[in-house]
């Protein structure tokens, strides 16, 4: 490893964009044939590729679960990932209880309360799972299979998604509330190649919102 200590030209690209990074010999040549770093190259093809699976021009098929989803006609599956967890808003009903009244100490420790109990509860909004299965997206569909509940919704209706590393967020017309798709970070892996240059990059829910969105853009 290498490091660029100084220069005379304070303004040249390669002080700007490598002032005092350690990189190897074949970095530094390719830089100063103008090219960039192996950390930036990879930054930069990222980029370019989840541009393009946004924009449908890319695409990936990760099936790393059996799917029980029966396809339509011109339905094509894109992704299948084992042990997923949905989760939702409840309601959830808090109650607080006091003893109204004077108390008196009758021992060390213990106290005698004169009066009656009250309690009084309020409701907050808490994020449960709600099941564990497999999620399926294709073409036309987000699908989610679990021992007791099963999601299915149409592309067309997805009105909005928040990315997660280890999840998305799924908002949709028709129902009011939020669900949420989470899995483990290691939950698959990507071969992502881009002009020859091989990257493994883990599944995330950006990966996910980007393929979706792809699919989309083709209908």
């Amino acid at each position: 490893m290498y490091k660029l200590a100084s220069l005379t030209n304070k303004t040249a690209p390669a002080w700007l964009g490598y002032a005092r990074q350690a990189l190897t010999p074949r970095e530094w040549e390719t830089i100063g044939n103008g090219g960039m770093s192996d950390a930036k190259q990879k930054a930069a093809d990222m980029e370019q590729w989840m541009t393009d699976l946004k924009t449908g021009k890319v695409g990936i098929q990760c099936i790393n679960a059996p799917t029980s989803l029966i396809l339509q006609k011109n339905e094509i599956l894109l992704c299948a990932l084992p042990n997923v967890t949905l989760k939702e808003s409840r309601s959830v009903r808090v109650s607080h209880g006091s003893y109204g009244g004077p108390s008196f100490r009758i021992a060390k420790g213990v106290y005698y309360h004169v009066g009656s109990f009250g309690s009084s509860s309020r409701s907050r909004e808490e994020i449960r799972d709600i099941d564990s299965g497999i999620l399926t997206i294709t073409n036309q569909r987000f699908a989610f299979s679990g021992k007791m509940k099963t999601v299915g919704i149409d592309l067309k209706k997805i009105v909005g998604i928040d990315p997660f590393s280890d999840g998305i967020a799924i908002h949709r017309t028709g129902y009011q509330k939020t669900q949420y798709f989470t899995w483990r970070g290691n939950i698959a892996k990507l071969k992502i190649g881009v002009d020859g240059r091989d990257y493994d990059e883990s599944f995330s829910g950006l990966i996910l919102q980007y393929l979706i969105e792809g699919a989309m853009s083709k209908k």
